[in-house]
């Protein structure tokens, strides 16, 4: 087939449990790293990276800095002793800045480029690797300008294809980010996913709609990702590919549904459309990793 290089995966850190244990169980099952997002109910990521690094040695950790709520050189310098104290296994995750606001997020990174160009701390690498997220022409442009990697939102693989196109020419590579819905047959994967729908409430368009139009440059709420579904509508764009809770839950609805050989199968087809980075986000990380990555690592070998 060609591929050059294994598929990186990573896994969001769930919002419940004991992080400790989700880490170890990445980790035997061969994830890269375990984001570590950034709320106002969450864990200081930083901190959290911290503690986590003592109890599990051999994963990453990609922390979600708020960029608007600190200066670069206050990050750059807890990225730096983050980085010495785990044994350089932190990345960093850039905001995903809206078009209107590209000039002050490549402003602060251009800050973080000079410092960690500077930095005294011995480790492995100059900087940190940084991620990007997003499929706006600004999360492209700073990715290209200061990243390495670019997590797009999730579509078709030949979609993909071209989104990531300038991205990859540049030398950077892409990634992308679903939920996974993964279970031993297809008939229970499909009803699995559209169970995800019933979480998000009774009065969520109505919520959806305030909130987009309080953020009309919001990617991940434009170009129809929130718009009320058509009775009609085909929430299938590949058999793998779900797309039916995405005006329920935004971003996160967009969902890799199907059997271990099905999941593998698309990760391939993502491979082959330039795909490197997969990070994965609910519930079903280990059986992911038992199922899925097998499968993954043999297809691709």
């Amino acid at each position: 087939m060609g591929l050059l290089a294994s598929t990186r995966f990573h896994w969001t850190l769930p919002a419940d449990g004991d992080p400790a244990e989700f880490c170890h169980a990445a980790q035997d099952g061969g994830m890269d790293q375990v984001l570590l997002p950034s709320a106002f109910h969450r864990p200081d990521p930083i901190a959290l990276a911290a503690h986590l690094a003592g109890a599990v040695k051999n994963i990453g950790f990609m922390i979600c800095p708020r960029t608007d709520m600190q200066s670069p050189t206050h990050l750059v310098r807890q990225v730096n002793t983050l980085s010495s104290v785990t044994d350089d296994r932190v990345s960093v995750l850039g905001a995903c800045p809206y078009d209107n606001d590209f000039r002050a997020h490549d402003e602060f990174w251009t800050v973080c480029d000079a410092l960690w160009r500077e930095r005294r701390i011995p480790v492995e690498r100059d900087r940190p690797e940084l991620y990007f997220s997003g499929s706006s022409g600004a999360a492209s442009d700073l990715a290209v300008r200061h990243g390495d990697v670019l997590l797009l939102l999730g579509a078709a693989p030949d979609v993909v294809a071209g989104r990531g196109s300038r991205v990859r020419a540049a030398g950077r590579e892409v990634g992308l980010l679903f939920s996974v819905v993964c279970r031993r047959n297809r008939a229970e994967a499909v009803d699995a996913a559209h169970a995800l729908t019933e979480i998000a409430g009774e009065n969520v368009y109505a919520v959806r709609e305030r909130f987009r139009r309080l953020t009309a440059e919001a990617v991940a709420l434009t170009g129809g990702w929130c718009a009320s579904p058509p009775e009609n509508a085909d929430h299938w764009p590949r058999p793998y590919l779900w797309t039916g809770a995405m005006p329920f839950l935004g971003p996160l609805g967009l969902a890799l549904v199907g059997t271990p050989d099905e999941l593998a199968g698309a990760v391939l087809d993502y491979r082959r459309a330039g795909v490197t980075h997969i990070l994965g986000h609910g519930d079903e990380m280990e059986l992911f990793a038992q199922e899925v990555l097998p499968r993954v690592r043999d297809r691709e070998r």
